[in-house]
C-alpha cells in the first residue's frame, strides 16, 4: 500500500469509523452509540518532539482525558489537535458496554507526525489498528 498524503479531521473519523466497523463485524456486536476512552502510550526509546510533549502535557494529560469515556466528535477534536499531524499508530479495542453504548479503548502513541509516516497503512484506515481480542 502507498503512504497517506492527507490527514484532517473528517478523514481521521472516517477512518475510525472503518475500525469500528471491522472490530463490530469480527466480534458480531450491535450497537446504536459509542464512546472512547483515550490511553496515551509512551514507547521506549522514542524521543518526542516540542509539538509532542504539549500534547502529552495539557492535551492528553491524566487530568483532562483520563478514562473519560468522550464522544466521538470529542475524541477525534482532541487526538486531531495538532492536524495535519496525529498519533503516528493507534490501536483501537472493544472494552465492553456501559447500558448500550460501546467502548472502545484508544490506545495511541504520543508521538504526533503527518500523514506521509503514519503507520498500519496495510488496514485501508491509518493510523488505526483493530485489535480484536
Amino acid at each position: 500500500m502507498e503512504q497517506i498524503k492527507q490527514m484532517n479531521k473528517e478523514i481521521f473519523k472516517e477512518n475510525l469509523l472503518k475500525t469500528i466497523q471491522e472490530i463490530s463485524n469480527r466480534k458480531g456486536l450491535q450497537f446504536n452509540d459509542y464512546r472512547f476512552i483515550i490511553e496515551p502510550v509512551r514507547e521506549r526509546d522514542k524521543p518526542l518532539n516540542s509539538a509532542d510533549d504539549m500534547m502529552r502535557l495539557n492535551i492528553l494529560s491524566e487530568d483532562n482525558i483520563g478514562e473519560k469515556k468522550l464522544p466521538l466528535v470529542n475524541a477525534v477534536n482532541i487526538l486531531c489537535g495538532l492536524e495535519p499531524m496525529v498519533p503516528i499508530w493507534i490501536n483501537v479495542i472493544f472494552v465492553g458496554f456501559d447500558e448500550a453504548i460501546a467502548i472502545f479503548k484508544l490506545q495511541c502513541s504520543l508521538r504526533f507526525r503527518k500523514p506521509t509516516l503514519l503507520r498500519n497503512v496495510e488496514t485501508g484506515h491509518a493510523p488505526f489498528k483493530a485489535i480484536i481480542e
